[in-house]
């Protein structure tokens, strides 16, 4: 069948623009609105790649920049027909509004108004206290955002997602402009950006996941996934499951980068957070022996173990570092960097996301600037990272920064963890190739793919409709919020609806747009909040 495959939402004026065919043809145009051809090219022809298996060709229109127009448009080439489009300088606006407003209709307990969240309001849910498992203790800890598809809430994961996003404010200014329709809270300066306001929503629940001694739980669930079911209707008893390095280090850190955001909008909640980062610092000082983590026996909610906490410390030792400057935080950025190099890997400093998270680390001493052989070395760990990543996009038609066995689960996770590394070394070296790799990251993401498929909800034609998401299936809503991220194509083909397609599909290839398919198609937090990164530094 011939397919011409192309960004559904659109492009920036000024950028480069790319259709990718499946087919030859000696010519492709772009039509407008009224059927009228406005712009025609020609193809070239890439070649077969194995992450797509399609024999591609390149419809390359960077030259078409109408100014001032509001059409959209239409790529065609021998017959066949592409998705619709737009360019424009503020095409990625309402993509943005709506990635960060899905934060918001992902809170739990009673956060959310039919004023805010419209038709997609649900009553308050898991109000109840939490048992302290294995101890009997109740606790309050209402609140947050609801992880994924189910209701758990976690520690590790909270802290990832919040640092996608507040890194995001320290790179990016524009991102505090950013208005998505939330509830506003008051602070010094008046009100607090949507971004702040809605992650102070999160990070208040994490205060609530600290004990008194430091050490954090390392997530909140009930015994076992609840039912698809409404929130509301989840009652099964909520379990604070054993506290955990890991949440120890990654709540000590994204607290300390949380007061280096919010003392500039709210001095007494900046120096909270910090008092609580230091207090988790402190447990992490005396307890210098990992404790990791591991379900307890017959619970099936989300583990999120990991196999050191190295990571983990190495981030809360740079975050610390730059939020106060105390030398004896640089000492331990030494220390736990000397044990993660023990590991062998040469790009674990550049690792962003809710697993190995010194990348996290890196993100702190970057925006620290000591320019000390730490600060370089970082640096350059970082541009290595993106002329690899440059040089896989050049090995397939879609420009595409993911080998084959990138597609896991969660591929568009590890694609917008890519793009996040690609934008911070764009800042630090200004490559052509950087800026190109974005762009065509992003062309993938919102359809420009084998699958002809935008991975965010209400974002292209052909966006995808089915999240595995309780919510979404079970409310009387057709259509889902927009702006959720799916996780896209997957080799592992792990659920049992997705265990039914051919499992010789090219990787690009091994997605189906279906609620049941947890493997594929699945939202999270911290799938969302690295598309707001990247995107902050498009705007």
């Amino acid at each position: 069948m011939k397919q011409i495959y192309v960004n559904q939402s659109g492009f920036l004026t000024g950028d480069n623009k790319r259709a990718v065919l499946n087919f030859p043809a000696d010519k492709f145009y772009i039509i407008n609105e009224k059927n009228e051809a406005v712009f025609e090219g020609k193809p070239t022809h890439f070649g077969k790649d194995d992450i797509s298996g399609e024999d591609t060709y390149i419809a390359d229109f960077s030259e078409f920049d109408p100014q001032g127009a509001e059409d959209t448009y239409r790529i065609c080439a021998d017959g066949a027909e592409s998705a619709s489009f737009r360019i424009s300088d503020n095409v990625y606006d309402a993509l943005m509004h709506d990635v960060c407003k899905c934060f918001y209709y992902l809170r739990c307990s009673d956060a959310l108004s039919e004023e805010y969240a419209g038709e997609y309001y649900h009553k308050p849910c898991h109000m109840d206290m939490a048992t302290v498992y294995g101890e009997g203790t109740r606790v309050d800890v209402c609140g947050g955002w609801h992880d994924a598809g189910d209701y758990g809430r976690y520690s590790t994961a909270g802290a990832v997602a919040l640092a996608h996003l507040l890194y995001g404010v320290r790179f990016f200014d524009s991102l505090t402009k950013v208005s998505f329709d939330i509830p506003k809270i008051k602070c010094d300066t008046g009100e607090l950006p949507d971004i702040l306001a809605e992650c102070k929503v999160e990070l208040d629940f994490l205060l609530k996941m600290q004990r008194e001694d430091g050490a954090v739980w390392h997530k909140v669930t009930t015994f076992m996934h609840a039912p698809f079911v409404m929130p509301e209707e989840d009652k099964d008893e909520l379990f604070l499951f054993p506290v955990s390095s890991m949440a120890t280090a990654d709540i000590a850190a994204v607290f300390a980068l949380a007061h280096t955001v919010y003392r500039d909008y709210d001095k007494a909640y900046a120096k909270v957070l910090l008092k609580a980062a230091g207090r988790a610092y402190d447990w992490l000082t005396l307890n210098q022996e990992p404790l990791l983590f591991k379900n307890a026996d017959g619970s099936n909610t989300g583990e999120y173990g990991e196999d050191e906490d190295f990571s983990n410390r190495f981030w809360a030792a740079a975050s610390m570092y730059e939020a106060t400057g105390d030398k004896k935080y640089r000492e331990d950025i030494i220390k736990y960097r000397d044990e993660l190099n023990k590991l062998g890997d040469k790009r674990i400093f550049t690792y962003l996301g809710w697993g190995p998270v010194a990348g996290l680390g890196s993100l702190s001493i970057i925006l620290k600037n000591d320019g000390d052989d730490i600060n370089k070395d970082i640096n350059e760990r970082f541009i290595n990272e993106a002329d690899r990543l440059a040089g896989v996009a050049s090995t397939n038609g879609f420009n595409l920064c993911m080998r084959a066995d990138d597609f896991f689960w969660g591929s568009n996770m590890e694609l917008l963890k890519f793009l996040m590394v690609v934008t911070v070394a764009k800042g630090i070296k200004d490559d052509a190739r950087y800026a190109d790799v974005i762009g065509s990251g992003i062309d993938y993401l919102l359809g420009c793919n084998s699958m002809d498929t935008s991975y965010v909800t209400g974002h292209g034609e052909k966006a995808y409709r089915n999240p595995h998401l309780r919510p979404t299936v079970t409310d009387d809503v057709e259509e889902p919020w927009p702006g959720l991220v799916s996780g896209g194509p997957n080799r592992g083909l792990q659920d049992e609806k997705a265990a039914l397609l051919p499992h010789d599909l090219p990787p690009m290839k091994c997605y189906l747009d279906d609620w049941e398919c947890y493997s594929l198609n699945e939202i999270t937090i911290y799938w969302n909040s690295p598309l707001v990164f990247v995107l902050a530094s498009m705007l």
